[in-house]
């Protein structure tokens, strides 16, 4: 059902209604800095926030309020003006199926299931210990927070979702964040993380931790980091419409935290990648991201060629003109590094992924306004990458996937994605980028033809790359 994202905006105020900045300090080096940080003997994680499992889940509760009375007396919604009748009925009649579109459904929910769960982690809590706040959040939004009866699919996208992308932004926000740092360079830091973790952001600000100085988190590793911004042309063919050719600017960003070969497992989600499409044509065309759950050794650490057994847990969100697919998923396989020389390696990635819900788009899908279809599946992923003094210059990846409809139309769709990017360096960490992918699907429906749609897309771009470990892979 619908859910804006109505904590940002709270968070937003409640960051500008905060006390004037001070005068921005001098920058001390990094040494003096780290020579000047208090030590905290007294806790097992320096850096890390207290421990407040019960104001986590007080948290997880307001969140719901907070955004509904948002929604209910700013925003002016309808469904938001609940009462023990409402509740009493979604009680008694239980699950449905809703007919919300494709972006709200597949990102707008997992971002807000991503509060929840940060609710847990900004109060000292690990991932594990984490993940039943989101479920609780998402359930109880679904029974109280809206007249509608709970969504199932709501359900499900705003729990696995929200953790895979909490996890990543909370990763992402403590190492944007810097406890180290002082003056108008800090605050900047501490905004520039708001959007991705505005429940951390907000118990910080509240707590003094914008501008208390100390030792930083262990999640705050600014060192683990591979990055990778394109920015270019994007011409894409539709099939679905006389063969249409659509041209458009495009911005891609690729990130990598940690090296699965050089950093032993330890925690779910020490090593993950992001990818993220934005386009002038439909805005976010792609979010994708992947982190490790676990990992173990196959052959020795010293051994010339490795191979790890790892299992991911994995979001993905794909919307163009022809093809809108979403998933939430669980992968296991075998990822490997051959060295074919001592500048050059060849990494490559055999996976095996089931889909606890995804989502795809086809002629006959959907229930009501809704386009498209629900449903568990499986998959399998190969991927290839080159590699010259830690960089990715050439990348391949084939992934394919099948859904079983089990909302919409009675169906299975297989899809298919192949994309092969090469990035030339020109001049230290600029390059130029050329990519060639496409998307293909069929959709097999019952005293229906097969559906066939497909969706080739090529993009040329001017890349910059920088790399504080020895390490650039792209996730397409």
């Amino acid at each position: 059902m619908p859910r804006p994202l109505s904590l940002v905006a709270l968070a937003a105020i409640a960051a500008a209604g905060s006390s004037p900045l001070k005068a921005q300090q001098p920058a001390d080096s990094a040494a003096r800095r780290a020579a000047a940080q208090p030590q905290d003997t007294s806790s097992a994680c320096p850096g890390c926030p207290r421990r407040r499992p019960v104001f986590a889940f007080a948290e997880t509760m307001m969140i719901n309020v907070l955004v509904n009375r948002f929604d209910a007396w700013v925003a002016n919604q309808d469904w938001a003006r609940v009462g023990p009748d409402d509740w009493s009925r979604n009680l008694r009649l239980g699950w449905e199926w809703d007919e919300d579109e494709f972006p709200n459904n597949m990102f707008s929910h997992p971002y807000h299931g991503g509060l929840y769960f940060n609710a847990g982690r900004s109060n000292g809590l690990d991932y594990w210990e984490s993940v039943p706040l989101a479920f609780l959040g998402s359930a109880t939004w679904e029974y109280f927070a809206e007249a509608y009866r709970p969504s199932l699919n709501d359900f499900f996208m705003t729990s696995f979702g929200g953790i895979a992308l909490g996890e990543t932004f909370h990763r992402l926000g403590a190492s944007i964040r810097d406890n180290t740092r002082r003056g108008g360079s800090r605050t900047f830091r501490e905004i520039a993380a708001l959007p991705l973790d505005p429940v951390g952001s907000i118990n910080r600000l509240f707590s003094g931790g914008w501008s208390k100085v100390g030792p930083n988190p262990p999640e705050h590793d600014p060192g683990a980091y591979v990055f990778r911004l394109g920015g270019g042309l994007r011409i894409a063919e539709d099939t679905t419409v006389m063969d249409t050719t659509q041209s458009s600017a495009a911005v891609i960003a690729d990130l990598v935290y940690g090296d699965r070969f050089a950093r032993p497992y330890r925690a779910p989600f020490d090593v993950f990648s992001v990818r993220a499409q934005v386009s002038t044509y439909n805005g976010l065309n792609v979010l994708r991201s992947s982190g490790r759950l676990y990992g173990r050794n196959i052959n020795r650490e010293a051994a010339r060629n490795r191979h790890l057994f790892e299992v991911n847990q994995r979001y993905d969100f794909v919307n163009n003109r022809a093809l809108k697919f979403g998933a939430q998923s669980v992968e296991a396989g075998v990822a490997s590094r051959w060295r074919l020389g001592r500048r050059t390696t060849l990494r490559s990635d055999l996976f095996i992924d089931g889909i606890v819900m995804g989502a795809l788009d086809a002629p006959y899908s959907g229930v009501g306004e809704r386009t498209y279809d629900f449903g568990p599946g499986l998959g399998v992923r190969l991927d290839f990458a080159f590699e010259k003094d830690g960089i990715t210059r050439v990348a391949w990846v084939s992934r394919e996937e099948w859904i079983h409809s089990v909302s919409g139309a009675a169906a299975d769709h297989f899809v298919a994605l192949n994309a092969l990017e090469i990035t030339v360096p020109v001049y230290r960490d600029m390059g130029l980028g050329f990519y060639l992918s496409g998307y293909e699907r069929y959709s097999k429906y019952p005293g229906q033809p097969t559906e066939h749609r497909d969706y080739p897309e090529v993009r040329f771009m001017v890349t910059w790359t920088t790399s504080a470990i020895a390490l650039a892979r792209p996730n397409p």
